[in-house]
Parts: structure tokens; C-alpha cells; sequence
């Protein structure tokens, strides 16, 4: 089974860069970098780079004074600046974002690209949601990784709409994270001797019987605390087969809903062929993060949904919930340091219990009823640094199925004791992972996942608009006078899940009014049917239908102006239906939760 990106949704995106871009922006330049002791590998995640302050533009004054404007003839107005980490090998900037207007759009690229990265700010502002939602203190919410680039500069390009004053955007560069090692070989032809891993792997191109289980396995990287890490995890499918896009790996990678906001994921990174240093050419980068979902300490399982689209081919992984058999054959697919995804294959030889003890992962063999851990000794491969949270198989009947998340590298790497401990799958399903994965209509944690919907009122058009995004109400509130903010007027979930649907949002570029439907059928209409309407993508997620407490959505169309109203009052809807005629009453177009 394999996930087709809607195209539509595709709001962080590879383009390609005008000669132009990022002429004359001014440079933040950092001093050469000093790599410290505590700087290294630690046990399990790969230790690939550590953040720098950058004190010329922590403050959003100071930043504001150095960007570089121009506007186009269409009026769009764009600024750009760039910063230089001397001897980095990749960069990722943190955007600090006080107020980022929507419809605005961000660019990075390195000072050598001819391609970018394009993040349209709805991302942003859901990612900073997600955040909020999930409790993080709100000047560390706020706080934006923005993707890796390539090299010692990178240049940051922000484009407002013609119609939002320059005042209305207040960010700030407060730091970045200086890559000393780039999770990826740079040049498509990789010398031998510039390998990441050891040389007893063996390239997952060199098994064509598990190539399917092999693309559901993407690498990681991400930015804990103060520093960037890579480990490796797993696209999973769910019993209702909604291709949700599902990722497994383990909590030592990601544990914390800032965290995964952070995470990027590069599928299909292995060699053309068997034994070759050259990449697959379908590799691919997915940026945008993820929604923590469920954090296991115990089985050391860290279980996520991807905001963004896996590409093309990726595979979402069959998994088995019952308790693994000794001794069983096993294979695990991982990327370990980074490198060339890679293939180990042995025997599950006993369940064990593990603690950490100082930065050591310390393993005694258990019983079934007691360990929460699976341990492998490997005939063939071995894992790594990097390798954490990485998917362990069990083979029946030729389709293979996870059993478990890789917690530790192992400690002899080529040597004669190669054993790997795994989170136990079937423990961790039964903890909290069968709310996503098992056959069940709605999620008992779906309240955990309701945020309050804003709504505001503009007297001059008659229109009125509704907000999730916290960041967006108050960039609403403090721009646009003419905007009364009528406060949270219902909730939606902020996460998609089983039994709810994306609520499309679109802005009517003539009328300046927002536009909203669960419909996909209507959704599509008015892409082929009205150009004014500019589609921003998904604004919620409500359910199609009745249950969990949910109440009917109700709609109405001004027959004077031509835009929609949405209340869950029902005593409102009344009142307009009663009141104002020039209101068409639509009728109930989907539920969501009272406030």
C-alpha cells in the first residue's frame, strides 16, 4: 500500500530559485565554530551538530533593521538576509515569530543553490499550534526550526502580500544550529572511504525481498535541547487503512511535542544498487514536522503523525500485536550514522529489561511477562549510532511485519557480540498505540486534541472569519482594527484521526472573506469554478458526522454580499434564520464541539 501527496496540500516545497534571489542581502557572519569536548556521539541518536546564539539578531528590532526590501510589480514586498557559520557543513535557522502574517511566505536557501525551500506561513502558524496545544511554555512554542541547508550560509527570504504593512511582521533570529556533519554524503558519487557506517553493513538494495517493508523506513534528523540528531524511524499502517501518515521510532529520539516539530525525514536514501556509492534517485526530503501522539518510557517507543505528505512510494508498514515467539528470524532496516539505509538480519534470542545507567543503555535477560524488550543477536549487519528508533521485522509468509523499535546500537559493532535491544511493539500497541493503529471509529484521546476555534467580525464587508491558529488571532487582533474579535466560539481537533475530515479553507481575494468546506467534492469545485478563491489549505478537522458529542455546524450565504456564515449555536442560527433574510440558511454542513 502506498500514499500519493495531494499536491494541493503541499505547502513546504522545493522551488526553484530566480538569479536574483537573495542579491544584496545583508550577512550575519559568526566566528569559526569550536566543537567542545561534550560535543560527541552519544549511545543510540547520532550527535550531528549543536545550536550557536546569534546576538545580532536575537532581538526582532535588531532583525527588522537589518532586512533588505524590495518590492515586485505586483507590489509584493520581499526581505532577505543571510547568515554565515564558518566551517559549517549545514545550517538550520530558528525563527523566533512574535507576529508572521498569513498568505506571507518563507524561502531558505544556501548562497550555491539554485533550488529553495518554500514554507507557506499556515505551516508555521500550525506548528506553533501544536505546540501551544501540547503545553509548551509559548516563547519556546514559538521558537521555528526552519529546514536544513547545505553549507557555511544560508539566506532567509520573507515575501509579504501587497496589502500587509511592513510592521505587521516581527521575527527574529535569536539562534541557529551549526551542522558539523551532514547526515548525507554531499556529492551523488560517494567515495568508498567516505562511508559513515561500519564495514560490516550490508545496503537494503542488496535484499529485493524486503524492498517494500525497506520504503517505509525514512531517516531523521532533528534539533533536542541544544543540539541536532539523527535516528531512523517507521511509516505505519492502521487497521482502517486511512494511510494516515503514522511514524513509529523511539522515545530516546523524541519525546516532546517541540521536538517533533523539528523533525525532517529522508526516504529512500540507500544506494542505486547493491554495493554502490550512488544514491537512489528517488530519494526525497519531507519537511514540516510531526504531532507526538504517545510517548512509552517503558518500551521506549515514540509514536508521531507526519504533517506533511510522504512522498510517492513510501510504504506504510504491516506491524503484529501479539507476543513475539523464540527464537525468532528478525531483519532490521535502519540508517546507521546516516548513511546508505542498511540491512541486519538474526535472531530474536530472549526478552530483557533495560535501564539507563549514566548514558549507558545496561540490558538483563527477562521473561516474557516481565521484559519489555526484545534482544537480537546479529549474523549479518549490526547497528549504530543513528539506528535508534529504527523498525525490527518478522517475516510470515513473505510479508513482513514490525515487532518492535531499536532502543540501543550495538556495543561490539563488527565484533562477535552484536546484540541490539528493541522496544517491545506488542507491549507499547496494547499501552496506547491501538487508539491509532486498531480497528476503532475515534480515538479515545480525541479530546486531548481540541483546540478552540476564533472568530471575529468585519462590519465594513459584513464577513466573518475563523481561526484556529492562536498566532493568527493575535496578528488579526493587533493589524486590523476593523476586525471585532468575538472570542473561541466552538472546537475542532487539531490532529487528523480516524472518523474526523479536513476543513478547507480558501480567501477570496476580491472580497478579502474566507471561505470553508468539508467537503472534498466542494473543495474541488471551487478550485475549477472561481480562480478568486485562493486555497489556503486545511483550517481544522471535524467530524462528517454526528457523535462524540459533537453538534451541528450550521451555514448560511448572504445573498447581498456573497459570503458564508458558520455558527454551532443552534439558538443563533435561529436568530438569523428569523431575523435576517438576506442570509440563505444551508443547513448543517458538519459537527464540531461546543466551547
Amino acid at each position: 500500500m502506498t500514499t500519493a501527496a495531494d499536491p494541493r496540500l503541499g505547502q513546504i516545497r522545493e522551488v526553484l530559485l530566480p538569479k536574483s534571489a537573495g542579491a544584496g542581502s545583508p550577512v550575519v557572519r559568526l566566528d569559526a565554530f569550536r566543537k567542545l569536548a561534550q560535543d560527541s556521539d552519544k549511545e543510540g541518536a547520532l550527535l550531528i551538530g549543536s545550536q550557536r546564539e546569534v546576538e545580532a539578531t536575537m532581538q526582532s528590532e535588531a532583525f527588522q533593521a537589518r532586512l533588505s526590501w524590495r518590492r515586485g510589480t505586483d507590489g509584493t514586498q520581499t526581505a532577505s538576509i543571510s547568515f554565515e557559520s564558518l566551517g559549517a557543513q549545514g545550517m538550520r535557522l530558528g525563527l523566533q515569530i512574535d507576529m508572521l502574517p498569513m498568505r506571507s511566505v518563507l524561502r531558505v536557501f544556501g548562497s550555491q543553490d539554485e533550488h529553495g525551500v518554500e514554507i507557506d506561513s499556515a505551516v508555521v502558524a500550525q506548528a506553533v499550534q501544536n505546540n501551544l496545544n501540547a503545553g509548551v511554555p509559548e516563547q519556546d512554542a514559538r521558537l521555528y526550526w526552519l529546514p536544513t541547508i547545505r553549507g557555511a550560509q544560508v539566506t532567509l527570504e520573507v515575501e509579504l502580500p501587497a496589502d500587509i504593512p511592513r510592521a505587521a511582521l516581527v521575527l527574529s533570529i535569536p539562534k541557529l544550529v551549526h551542522l558539523w556533519t551532514l547526515p548525507e554524503h554531499a556529492e551523488p558519487e560517494i567515495d568508498i572511504t567516505k562511508a559513515a557506517a561500519a564495514s560490516c553493513h550490508r545496503d537494503a538494495t542488496c535484499s529485493p525481498a524486503f524492498d517494500t517493508a525497506a520504503r517505509s523506513v525514512a531517516r531523521m534528523v532533528y534539533v533536542k535541547g541544544v543540539y541536532a540528531y539523527v535516528c531512523t524511524g517507521a511509516l505505519m499502517a492502521d487497521a482502517n487503512a486511512t494511510e494516515t501518515p503514522y511514524f513509529l521510532s523511539a522515545a530516546h529520539c523524541i519525546s516532546s511535542q517541540v521536538v517533533a516539530s523539528t523533525l525532517e525525514t529522508t526516504w529512500f536514501y540507500r544506494s542505486a544498487t547493491c554495493g554502490s556509492f550512488t544514491v537512489d534517485s528517488r530519494v526525497r526530503y519531507v519537511y514540516g514536522g510531526a504531532s507526538l501522539l504517545y510517548v512509552g518510557e517503558a518500551t521506549d517507543t515514540s509514536f508521531m503523525r507526519l504533517n506533511s505528505s510522504p512522498p510517492d512510494g513510501a510504504v506504510f508498514a504491516g506491524w503484529d500485536s501479539s507476543t513475539p515467539k523464540l527464537p525468532t528470524s528478525v531483519t532490521g532496516i535502519h540508517n546507521p550514522r546516516g548513511d546508505f539505509q542498511k540491512i541486519s538480519t538474526g535472531t530474536l534470542n530472549a526478552f530483557a529489561n533495560c535501564r539507563m545507567i549514566g548514558s549507558k543503555v545496561i540490558c538483563s535477560v527477562a521473561q516474557a511477562s516481565t521484559g519489555n524488550f526484545l534482544q537480537v543477536g546479529w549474523s549479518s549487519g549490526t547497528t549504530e549510532g543513528g539506528s535508534s528508533g529504527s523498525p525490527l521485522f518478522a517475516s510470515n509468509n513473505g510479508n513482513h511485519y514490525v515487532i518492535g523499535q531499536a532502543q540501543s546500537a550495538s556495543l561490539d559493532i563488527c565484533g562477535w557480540n552484536r546484540n541490539t535491544q528493541y522496544g517491545r511493539f506488542d507491549l507499547a500497541y496494547q499501552a496506547g498505540l491501538k487508539q491509532w493503529l486498531g480497528p476503532s471509529s475515534i480515538p479515545p484521546t480525541l479530546a486531548e486534541n481540541l483546540t478552540a476555534v476564533f472568530r471575529f467580525y468585519n462590519p465594513s464587508t459584513g464577513a466573518h472569519f475563523y481561526t484556529s491558529s492562536v498566532l493568527e488571532r493575535d496578528f488579526v487582533i493587533s493589524t486590523y482594527p476593523a476586525f471585532t474579535y468575538e472570542g473561541p466560539k466552538f472546537k475542532a481537533s487539531s490532529l487528523a484521526g480516524p472518523g474526523l475530515a479536513p476543513v478547507y479553507r480558501f480567501f477570496n481575494v476580491q472580497t478579502g472573506a474566507h471561505f470553508y468546506s468539508i467537503s472534498p467534492a466542494e473543495r474541488d469545485f471551487v478550485l475549477d469554478t472561481y480562480p478568486q478563491f485562493k486555497y489556503e489549505g486545511t483550517a481544522w478537522y471535524s467530524q462528517p458526522q454526528a457523535g462524540n458529542k459533537a453538534a451541528q455546524m450550521y451555514r448560511f450565504f448572504n445573498l447581498r454580499n456573497s459570503v458564508h456564515f458558520y455558527t454551532l449555536s443552534k439558538a443563533e442560527s435561529d436568530f438569523v434564520r428569523a431575523t435576517y433574510p438576506e442570509w440563505k440558511y444551508e443547513g448543517g454542513v458538519y459537527y464540531a464541539w461546543p466551547n
